[in-house]
């Protein structure tokens, strides 16, 4: 047994392993010293020493500290990635928020902190315009198979850009030595990366650095912050080569700093020349866990062993060695060299070995592994972890180009999506190639291969002379027979989810647990988006990546909905300021008159018995119908409410989660209109107190908050016509019984301190607020069945007929016969009534929410703007929440609704014009969601022209649910009629 393994003893010694393990150091060689004099900043006010050149977490790393910050939870978190992917280093920087340790550089000067800032500093320069840069082939990532993409395009005669987030190109694979050493004898990888760069520049291949490639919004309008500097790309031929990053090891403990991926430990050593630690034990399956350890031995570090996974290759595997020995016998002798290497060290290399937990209190401790001789544990500084890789395939899902869910090779054991592309990297998206790891698994040679064949296919494409590429298509074969020989010999175990103890941590972004997720499935949610939104599981900053496939196999969700965490622009975190246009706004949003379902949904389920008749129907479980069944079945109505996917998915959880009570501005296609009656949004303003009261009653019921603040809305004037419309505002609405009265700029100034100091005054509503709708959602869903009321999802309805006084409503489930209907299905609510042959004049519109990162809280009022398309507020977990009707799109043809960019851009500018700190913010997704589309006023009770068939439709649906769920409900109990400004016979 190796030093510092034992059986499984005593863990008092934890506390001693830190004093013995934990030190970092900078590793040693006879041939790579450093380029330049030690520079020095300060991190939480101790002085770091660094080289320049290297990033700040390789010279934390140097300096033995592992924890970077603390969670919301206060659980300490350090490097776990390495490569900018799961954003979990995050650093504050001269009071930048939100900056990744693993890729911004050490300065001297620098502070750096793990806390966030009191006042954020701006994290870019408002770009005013957003200058359009055309190509002939734009190339994303600078890896094997991006720069040989580019370089086979370039030397075909394209003009050709690559963007690349790092600030060196080669990727993973071939990534250099940092600039902060010089190596005198560089190893062959270091050669090819070096060798393939200067090909590029030699093609003329443009290459960008430091771009972040934030949206897909067509093949040719490509989004990205360059320097901090907002560019949109046109090309006419699009290649996405941006890599794989490794799949997540969900253990007890993989989120304590000193934990990390293989990749993440290789860059710190391979390529910045620093341990956190002077002992390692490095665990997984694959040879890059060789491959890392001896290079670790080679620069003076400790290796405690290395733990694989697959079973010990024996003589059965001797026709896979005979493959990788004639297919790349460089590589294949890398392994043997490797294997030799650590045998020498003395390294064990225990095979057939699990994962079972990394110890430790604030940083890893110990690794405690299953092997076929019983139970282990290692002592160390650090546990590198690597059980295979999952394709960055966020910008090739946000196009549409179709994904597979893939189980052979490394990761399989928990699945990943893959781009389907053919061998020249051809998506179904015309003119959009995927190739390298970042399209499928495949490893480097694959990459190479994939990329030449593409980059010639794309050049051909745009009438370039471009040879077909012989040598490459056989340079492909084998590789791939090299690839599908290696992934046999270190094929690991079958994945088992429930071995995942409900402690655990799954989604580290938003500390969700295996055991919530579990909770959630027991609670009734049956889709990966319902227990996204129940969970958070997935929102955080890495948007999935880190534990989407988890999720998807813990929960037994099918492949097709394996892309349960949607990419959305930005498709990772992006700084506001950088994408802040102002652009016009005297839009019309397109009112969609007929939307089409999303092809997404629940799967069907046959009805049970019981859910066959009902007493009262409720189509559709939004904030509205389940209000309705609540306050139904609390009189103890026999009420079912059915679903076509699952009760909230739609705009109940994907709204802001705003509680208005004031007149909006952008409701009106002229302003003046407010000034008089204001019609039927007039009629609908004593709504709001009444519905926010029900609120905050359904909260207490449930025995929580909500969420729900009300400490008022203010609505901005910046002008003084604008602030004599908000004194007319205020009036039409003193008139309807609401309390809202206008103040001058010095009261303004006290009450919202966060505001520019541009404002003349605002109107004022102290009974304005806001709600979180994922929980508000979720309480009224378990109220309405603690009622009685039945729910059941995967019901789509396609036909209401009469049957006798009842009805019978046809769905793909089974027919159901109900006493009565109530419609309450949103913008999809005209559809559903024609089927009983009853016209409602109900639309969609598509708009769209924009989340930043979470920050201290400072904004306690729910802000709009008298002159501008604005609201803002921020949320319960300190992000700020900013919408105002800015407008989507929506695919007639899926359903789908998705992002425009000019709308994030000018809703952005908008927001920073109003509250200057969201400069110092970062934007971490934006999301579309069909909103009603009416009258401004609600459309509610029995349709004249069939006796028990009742609407239930209304704007401002999540403020106003329970309120117009409890018309609703007396309406169907005959206990109040309609009153003339809602009733469905104003339409005559």
């Amino acid at each position: 047994m190796a030093p510092g393994m034992d059986a499984g003893g005593p863990r008092a010694m934890i506390g001693d392993c830190f004093l013995r393990h934990g030190k970092g150091m900078r590793l040693t060689s006879s041939t790579i010293t450093p380029s330049a004099a030690p520079i020095r900043f300060t991190f939480d006010g101790r002085d770091i020493e660094a080289l320049p050149g290297e990033s700040i977490a390789a010279a934390l790393s140097a300096a033995g500290v592992v924890a970077f910050r603390t969670t919301a939870k206060g659980a300490p978190r350090g490097l776990w990635c390495g490569m900018g992917a799961c954003w979990d280093c995050i650093v504050t920087v001269d009071g930048r928020a939100g900056q990744r340790a693993c890729l911004v550089k050490a300065e001297a000067g620098m502070r750096v902190q793990g806390a966030l800032p009191a006042e954020p500093a701006p994290l870019a320069e408002k770009p005013g315009v957003i200058a359009e840069q055309a190509c002939d082939v734009l190339v994303v990532g600078a890896g094997p198979a991006g720069l040989s993409a580019a370089i086979a395009a370039a030397r075909a005669g394209s003009a050709t850009i690559v963007l690349d987030e790092r600030a060196e190109a080669g990727g993973q694979y071939l990534k250099p030595l940092a600039r902060s050493h010089a190596n005198a004898t560089p190893d062959a990888q270091f050669k090819r990366g070096a060798a393939l760069l200067v090909e590029a520049r030699a093609a003329g291949v443009t290459i960008h650095h430091g771009a972040t490639v934030w949206g897909g919004f067509a093949p040719d309008e490509i989004a990205a912050v360059v320097d901090g500097t907002a560019l949109t790309f046109r090309p006419r031929r699009l290649v996405l080569a941006p890599g794989a990053h490794e799949r997540p090891v969900p253990v007890p403990g993989w989120t304590l700093p000193g934990v990390m991926t293989t990749g993440a430990l290789q860059t710190l050593a391979r390529a910045q020349r620093v341990s956190p630690a002077d002992r390692v034990v490095v665990a997984g399956s694959g040879p890059l866990n060789l491959q890392l350890a001896c290079e670790l031995i080679a620069g003076g570090v400790q290796v405690a062993a290395v733990v694989e996974a697959a079973p010990k290759p024996g003589l059965r595997a001797w026709r896979d060695m005979m493959t990788l020995a004639r297919t790349s016998p460089d590589l294949a002798w890398d392994g043997l060299r490797y294997l030799a290497q650590l045998r020498r060290a003395g390294v064990p290399v225990l095979w057939g070995s699990s994962i079972l937990a990394c110890e430790g209190t604030d940083r890893f401790a110990a690794l405690r592994i299953a092997t076929p001789d019983g139970e282990r544990r290692i002592e160390a500084g650090v546990a590198a972890l690597n059980l295979g890789f999952q394709p960055e395939t966020g910008l090739a899902r946000a196009l549409g180009c179709a994904q597979r869910f893939a189980t052979e090779g490394p990761g399989a054991e928990i699945g990943r999506l893959e781009t389907i592309a053919d061998r020249e990297g051809r998506t179904d998206i015309d003119g959009v190639f995927a190739i390298g790891d970042g399209a499928s698994i495949g490893g480097s040679r694959v990459a190479f291969a994939r990329g030449r064949l593409a980059g010639l296919a794309a050049a051909r494409d745009l009438g370039f002379a471009a040879p077909d590429e012989t040598a490459a298509r056989r340079d492909l074969d084998r590789a791939l027979a090299f690839q599908s020989a290696l992934w046999r010999i270190f094929a690991a175990p079958a994945f088992d989810p429930a071995a995942i103890a409900d402690a655990t941590t799954v989604c580290r972004c938003e500390e969700v647990t295996a055991g919530a997720l579990r909770d959630a499935m027991a609670s009734g949610a049956r889709t990966l988006a319902s227990i996204k939104k129940e969970t958070r599981a997935g929102m955080g900053r890495c948007q999935g990546r880190m534990c989407g496939a988890t999720v998807a196999r813990l929960v037994g969700a099918p492949a097709a909905e394996a892309a349960f965490a949607a990419p959305r622009a930005p498709i990772k975190p992006i700084p506001a300021a950088a994408l802040m246009r102002e652009v016009p706004e005297g839009f019309d949003a397109p009112v969609i008159h007929a939307p089409t379902p999303t092809s997404w949904r629940s799967p069907a389920v046959p009805l049970a018995a019981l859910d066959r008749a009902c007493d009262v129907l409720v189509i559709g479980g939004g904030v509205l119908g389940l209000s309705t069944a609540l306050y139904l079945a609390r009189e103890g109505v026999d009420v079912l409410v059915a679903d076509r996917s699952e009760p909230g998915l739609a705009a109940s959880t994907a709204n802001a989660g705003s509680l208005h009570v004031q007149l909006l501005p952008y409701d009106f296609g002229d302003k003046a209109e407010a000034l008089g009656t204001a019609g039927p949004a007039a009629a609908t303003l004593p709504l709001g107190p009444r519905s926010i009261a029900l609120w905050k009653e359904i909260a207490r019921d449930a025995g929580e908050s909500c969420g729900i603040r009300t400490e008022g809305g203010i609505m901005l004037a910046e002008t003084p016509e604008e602030l004599a419309w908000l004194h007319g505002k205020t009036a039409v609405e003193r008139g309807a019984g609401i309390e809202s009265h206008v103040i001058g700029a010095n009261e303004l100034r006290d009450i919202a301190p966060y505001l520019a100091p541009r404002f003349l005054g605002a109107a004022f509503c102290p009974d304005e607020g806001q709600i979180d709708p994922l929980r508000g959602t979720a309480a009224l869903l378990a109220l309405a069945k603690r009622a009685g009321a039945r729910v059941v999802g995967g019901v789509d309805v396609t036909a209401i007929a009469r049957d006798g006084a009842a009805f019978a409503v046809t769905t793909e489930a089974g027919t159901i016969r109900a006493g009565r209907v109530v419609v309450a299905a949103g913008p999809w609510s005209g559809q559903i009534a024609a089927l009983a042959g009853v016209k409602l004049p109900v639309g969609g519109l598509v708009q769209q929410v924009i989340a930043t990162e979470a920050t201290g809280a400072f904004i306690p009022h729910l802000v709009a703007h008298a002159g501008r398309h604005l609201s803002l507020k921020q949320g319960p977990n300190g992000h700020l929440l900013i919408g105002g009707a800015w407008p989507g799109v929506h695919d007639p043809a899926t359903g789908a609704t998705r992002n425009r960019r000019e709308s994030i851009e000018g809703n952005l500018w908008v927001a920073g014009h109003v509250v200057p700190a969201v400069a110092g913010m970062s934007v971490l997704r934006a999301w579309t969601g069909m909103n009603v589309h009416i009258d401004r006023a609600p459309i509610l009770g029995e349709a004249p022209s069939c006796p028990g068939f009742f609407a239930a439709v209304t704007s401002s649906g999540y403020t106003l649910g329970p309120v117009a769920g409890r018309m609703t409900a007396d309406a169907v109990l005959g206990r109040a009629a309609v009153g003339a400004d809602f009733a469905i016979a104003r339409f005559g």
